[in-house]
């Protein structure tokens, strides 16, 4: 299981370091006993092919939030980043000092505690300091798809 590095990021229970994610809902806890307490209101994400309540947004919102949320609970293999590609990204000094600007900081806090993830990418997608950021990452992770595109 991946480790939850944010600084940001606190046990949904106790407000502690989390070292896991719910496997239900993907909210971050420290503990067994948190789980526990957790699992007794536990909201479960929508999966692929149930069946979703009938929501008043517009119809070109609701399939990026779907698209979105699809991509975050995804266990396919083929979504995930090597142990190798992430140690690379560890070891990026572009990276590291692209990392070290508030700005681009903040952006990040924002979209990974932000409600609606979706608008939130599209708006930081807006932002030449966070597309320097994506961009280089993409590099890093997929170098021989990013020189032919």
């Amino acid at each position: 299981m991946a480790s939850l590095n944010s600084r940001t990021a606190v046990c949904v229970i106790c407000l502690e370091k989390p070292k896991y994610r719910c496997p239900t809902c993907r909210v971050p806890y420290c503990s067994v006993t948190c789980f526990k307490k957790h699992k007794e209101e536990c909201n479960p994400v929508k999966k692929k092919g149930t069946v979703a309540p009938v929501n008043p947004r517009s119809e070109e919102n609701k399939d990026d939030d779907a698209s979105v949320a699809d991509f975050l609970n995804s266990d396919e293999e083929e979504d995930r980043v090597s142990l190798q590609n992430l140690k690379n990204l560890g070891e990026s000094a572009t990276l590291r000092s692209l990392l070290l600007n508030p700005h681009l900081r903040q952006l990040m806090v924002n979209l990974d505690q932000g409600d609606n993830k979706a608008k939130l990418m599209r708006a930081c997608m807006q932002e030449p300091l966070f597309v320097e950021f994506a961009d280089c990452c993409l590099r890093i992770v997929e170098p021989c798809q990013r020189r032919d595109s």
